[in-house]
């Protein structure tokens, strides 16, 4: 049996996006999620992180459907900071953490965004222009904090919001693109994510070779209970011969056009 346990990888569960990291924290609750170097998060770690930067995000910017820009390169904590802008009940825009400082402002106005979660690289380089802009909260996605600008680590000690993603609606939007003009739903999120993950048999082995995260690998991961290594280096010959040493069964950043290869006998 490979992935969650629907009828199919055609059958989408229902509710936010979310229930993905849910679902696979109830099956797989002790099976390492994520791994960068020698630390790990379990899937259910992840769902309960989930659970607790989202209680936080609530109390600093409510859960109205609020555009959140979501900037920040490969890290541990991201799957946990990504779900949970969306289990507050607000909107994710993503955005290359390697924008220009003035993009990053244009984009900004463009999108209407008033709350960000941002990476420490991401920060610096575009902390001179956020006066400029109508941003009323900063997170730090990784330490150390600074005065009026809290980390997901400072958010996650406040509390647990206690919502069950399958009772929430589906249709509405999860994404908002950087332009501002088009996005994607809850349900458009986890499809991409069920017929990614169809690819990957349970217990895959996933070297993510990409500078950022690219979400639908990130979904595709979960939705099979893969464990996904972050390896950060976007050389291929250097990916390969990690995935062989791993032996993982996938090399790349993007989960269904990487190169298949074999485990190491």
């Amino acid at each position: 049996m490979t992935g969650l346990s629907f009828a199919s990888h055609t059958d989408v569960p229902v509710g936010s996006a979310d229930v993905l990291p849910r679902l696979a924290a109830t099956r797989w609750p002790d099976r390492v999620a994520v791994r960068a170097g020698d630390r790990t998060v379990t899937f259910a770690e992840l769902d309960r992180d989930i659970s607790r930067i989202a209680f936080g995000l609530r109390q600093l910017i409510g859960g109205d459907g609020l555009p959140v820009a979501v900037s920040t390169g490969l890290g541990l904590g991201l799957p946990a900071a990504f779900y949970a802008v969306l289990r507050s009940g607000n909107l994710v825009t993503p955005v290359n953490p390697r924008m220009p400082a003035e993009t990053f402002a244009q984009v900004l106005d463009q999108t209407g965004v008033r709350a960000a979660v941002l990476g420490r690289v991401a920060y610096e380089r575009v902390r001179r222009v956020l006066g400029r802009t109508r941003l009323d909260q900063v997170v730090l996605f990784d330490g150390p904090g600074e005065t009026g600008r809290p980390t997901c680590a400072d958010l996650a000690e406040r509390g647990l919001l206690a919502v069950e993603p399958r009772d929430r609606e589906e249709t509405a939007p999860a994404i908002v693109s950087v332009c501002g003009r088009s996005g994607r739903s809850h349900h458009q999120l986890k499809a991409a994510a069920v017929t990614a993950a169809a690819r990957l048999g349970e217990r895959a082995l996933v070297l993510n070779a990409a500078p950022s995260y690219p979400l639908d690998d990130l979904g595709a991961g979960i939705a099979a209970g893969a464990t996904q290594v972050l390896w950060g280096n976007p050389d291929p010959a250097a990916a390969r011969r990690e995935a062989l040493r791993l032996g993982a069964t996938l090399v790349g950043a993007h989960l269904g056009v990487d190169e298949q290869e074999s485990r190491a006998s």
